[in-house]
């Protein structure tokens, strides 16, 4: 079922766990995420980046999931993923999103403030809700980078967001040896907000416990997903070399990566919380 991240979060929240934040590009994608919740009973988000919709296009997307979640028996939420300008976020709410964000973290502190407040004012209108980010988690190595939590309350007050995307050391497409935990605290005593950890494919699972411990309530996982994806392909005439339907070739692709969402789910504790 299509849901908001509102009851998803309150939940993650009081149970101590993290709701899975998967990104798609494409039918078989979708259906591999919904297959893992399904079996596993747990609460998924499909995510959308700018990237995916100029592949595949914001309609046919947004159709595919919505038509998939109809049929799954746990809630599933419809969200943009570092959407970076106002025409795009209100392009996805008119298509029927059921969460989005606006990354403002390329913009001056002003700017991504103003910006992000009028996204955020778009999404609510609509009932919706809508993730900011403070700090910029991109591919930077720069510590200076990170969210600043003497920053974070004026931040929230004045955009409003629903979620907060922080900064404490994961990188998009990158390896990283640990997470800034102390930080992390830091900025979870200032806040009840629910706090998103954005690059976490390259994070090693005992510093992904250990985030979901310390107040992240949503885990984003693209990189693993897309390199499952390459892999099993590349792999395909190694392994099954009879294989020449493509269905039967990405229902192997489907699987692998249905295999590494269940992963996932287990390690953010949301198997069973659907």
């Amino acid at each position: 079922m299509l849901t908001t991240s509102k009851q998803l979060f309150e939940k993650a929240q009081k149970g101590h766990y993290a709701v899975g934040a998967f990104n798609t590009s494409d039918l078989e994608i979708t259906r591999a995420i919904i297959a893992a919740a399904v079996k596993l009973n747990a609460p998924a988000i499909i995510q959308i980046s700018e990237k995916a919709i100029a592949y595949a296009g914001l309609e046919n997307l947004a159709d595919i999931v919505k038509n998939e979640a109809k049929h799954a028996k746990v809630p599933i939420v419809l969200h943009l993923d570092h959407g970076r300008n106002l025409k795009l976020v209100h392009e996805c709410l008119e298509e029927g999103f059921t969460s989005v964000m606006f990354d403002g973290s390329n913009l001056t502190l002003p700017e991504n403030e103003i910006l992000t407040a009028k996204a955020v004012e778009m999404a609510h209108r609509k009932k919706i809700f809508c993730e900011g980010e403070l700090g910029t988690i991109g591919n930077s190595k720069n510590e200076s980078d990170f969210t600043d939590p003497s920053l974070v309350k004026d931040y929230l007050k004045k955009t409003k967001v629903d979620s907060l995307a922080v900064s404490i050391g994961s990188r998009h497409a990158t390896k990283i040896k640990a997470l800034n935990i102390d930080l992390l605290k830091k900025i979870r005593k200032l806040t009840n907000t629910p706090l998103v950890l954005h690059g976490a494919s390259g994070v090693p699972d005992e510093e992904v416990r250990k985030a979901v411990a310390a107040g992240i309530c949503k885990v984003n996982i693209d990189t693993d997903i897309r390199h499952t994806f390459s892999e099993t392909i590349h792999g395909i005439n190694k392994k099954y070399a009879d294989l020449s339907d493509p269905r039967d070739i990405m229902a192997k692709v489907m699987a692998d990566i249905q295999a590494v969402v269940e992963e996932k789910i287990k390690l953010f504790g949301s198997d069973g919380k659907g």
